[in-house]
C-alpha cells in the first residue's frame, strides 16, 4: 500500500502544478490580450462552436467526479458475486 500513497501524493503534486501553470498563463493571457485571450473565454467560445467539446467536457467531469470503488472493495464485491453464482 505504500506505493499507492506515494503515487497519490505525486499525482496531487502534478495536478497542483498544472493548475498553477494554467492560472499563471491565464493572468499572462489576460494582461496581453484582454478577456478574449483567457482560458475561460476560449473554453466558452469552443463550447458554442463545437458542441462535441461541451459533451466531451461533461463526459470527462462525470469520469472524474463519479464515485469510484477502491480496488479492495471491487475484489470483495466480485468474490461475493462468485459466491452467489455458486449457490444457484
Amino acid at each position: 500500500m505504500g506505493s499507492v500513497k506515494k503515487t497519490q501524493k505525486l499525482t496531487a503534486i502534478v495536478i497542483f502544478i498544472v493548475i498553477i501553470a494554467i492560472l499563471g498563463y491565464d493572468v499572462f493571457a489576460f494582461n496581453s490580450a484582454g478577456t478574449e485571450g483567457t482560458v475561460s473565454f476560449v473554453i466558452y467560445d469552443w463550447s458554442h462552436k463545437y458542441p462535441v467539446f461541451t459533451f466531451a467536457m461533461g463526459f470527462i467531469m462525470g469520469h472524474l467526479f463519479w464515485q469510484m470503488r477502491k480496488k479492495a472493495e471491487v475484489v470483495k464485491l466480485m468474490d461475493r458475486v462468485k459466491e452467489l453464482e455458486g449457490e444457484k
